[in-house]
């Protein structure tokens, strides 16, 4: 871990992996740390981490995570163990699990099945 000039830990910074806009990834990831997603992806994400797919990004795959706020394109599985939240510009189809859901008015929420988790589960 890393300290600013105020003594203050920047490891918060180190743990967020980007995809910025223009980029394309096909694969499989596992991490702990949290990632927002701007370009394209197509596979596997697992992580204890918050996802964020931006306004130009899309995932089309198999997500594991903490929780999940979508304002471009899903499409595939989705595992939330906390929150799956589809903002106004947001698409989400295939089918989701999670343990709570908040969708905006405006959003696309096209999905073949939606599991709500049980506290504890």
């Amino acid at each position: 871990m890393s300290s600013n000039k105020n003594g203050e830990n920047s490891s918060a910074l180190s743990d967020l992996n980007k995809m910025s806009k223009g980029t394309a990834f096909k694969g499989d990831i596992v991490s702990n740390g949290d990632f927002r997603i701007d370009g394209r992806f197509e596979g596997t994400i697992t992580t204890s981490g918050r996802i964020v797919i931006g306004v130009d990004g899309c995932l089309d795959g198999t997500v594991q995570c903490l929780s999940i706020d979508v304002e471009g394109g899903l499409n595939g599985t989705v595992n939330a163990s906390e929150v799956l939240s589809v903002k106004k510009t947001g698409r989400v189809s295939g089918q989701v699990t999670t343990g709570k859901l908040s969708v905006e008015l405006g959003a696309v929420f096209d999905v073949q099945s939606c599991r709500m988790k049980k506290e504890g589960e």
